[in-house]
C-alpha cells in the first residue's frame, strides 16, 4: 500500500487543498466506517476522496462525510513533490489516471482560484 511504501522511503504526505461535506451528525464514541480512494492524479499531486459511513436508521453505510483533498508527498532530502509515477513504481502499479470528473475539475479550480487570490 501507499503508507508503507512512503514510510519506507521518508517520504512525507502533504495536504495542499481540501473541501468536507458534512451530511449527518457523528455522535461521540459512534462506530464508523472511513473509505479512501485515489481519484484523480497528476504529475506530482493526486485527488483523494474520504467518506465516512454509518449505520443509521436500519440503513448500512449512509455517508456522513465526505471529503476531497489534494495532496502529495513530499521527499524532505530532496526537497522536491515525489512523481505520483515514481510512487506507483515503488509500490508495484501500473496504472493510468481516470479523467478527472466535473466534480474534480471544480475542486481544483476553486483551489486554483484561492492559491492565485492569496
Amino acid at each position: 500500500g501507499l503508507v508503507p511504501v512512503a514510510r519506507a522511503a521518508g517520504w512525507n504526505p502533504v495536504l495542499s487543498a481540501a473541501q468536507v461535506r458534512f451530511r449527518r451528525e457523528l455522535r461521540l464514541f459512534q462506530k464508523f466506517r472511513l473509505e479512501t480512494r485515489i481519484l484523480y492524479w497528476e504529475d506530482t499531486a493526486f485527488v483523494m476522496e474520504h467518506r465516512i459511513l454509518v449505520d443509521l436508521d436500519g440503513r448500512r453505510d449512509v455517508v456522513a462525510t465526505r471529503a476531497l483533498m489534494r495532496g502529495g508527498l513530499y521527499d524532505r532530502a530532496a526537497r522536491a513533490f515525489v512523481p505520483v509515477a515514481e510512487l506507483f513504481r515503488r509500490m508495484r502499479v501500473e496504472a493510468i489516471s481516470p479523467p478527472a470528473t466535473d466534480e474534480v475539475r471544480a475542486f481544483l479550480a476553486a483551489e486554483d482560484a484561492l492559491r492565485r487570490a492569496a
